[in-house]
């Protein structure tokens, strides 16, 4: 399957004059940030050499749970979900909401 079909018959549609509503373009920019954080902690993870079982004993989670986090699919991302990943993950985590939907999501390991 070819999802770059998808990308461009979106760009052509938007450049027809075609508007997403409002509610569509929330929920891809949710999905967006989901996708990031789910590297994030990927990354994180496997940087520490946390399996996700260890991982999800620290969230109190399962490792279902932890892999659903890493492929995106956790929705909606939470306010209690960063919090605990910042401590089972021993980082700082940035999350910047920002008027125009660009939203990021960052970690940063803390000083030792």
């Amino acid at each position: 399957m070819n999802h770059a079909r998808w990308k461009l018959s979106q760009d052509r549609r938007i450049a027809e004059g075609s508007v997403e509503p409002p509610e569509v373009v929330a929920e891809r920019e949710q999905i967006r940030l989901a996708l990031d954080l789910g590297q994030l902690v990927y990354d994180r993870r496997t940087a520490l050499g946390l399996t996700q079982t260890a991982l999800g004993e620290r969230l109190s989670m399962t490792a279902g749970e932890v892999e659903a986090i890493e492929l995106g699919g956790l929705l909606p991302l939470t306010a209690d979900l960063l919090v605990r990943l910042s401590t089972a993950l021993d980082v700082t985590v940035d999350l910047r909401v920002v008027s125009d939907g660009h939203h990021m999501v960052m970690f940063e390991e803390r000083a030792a």
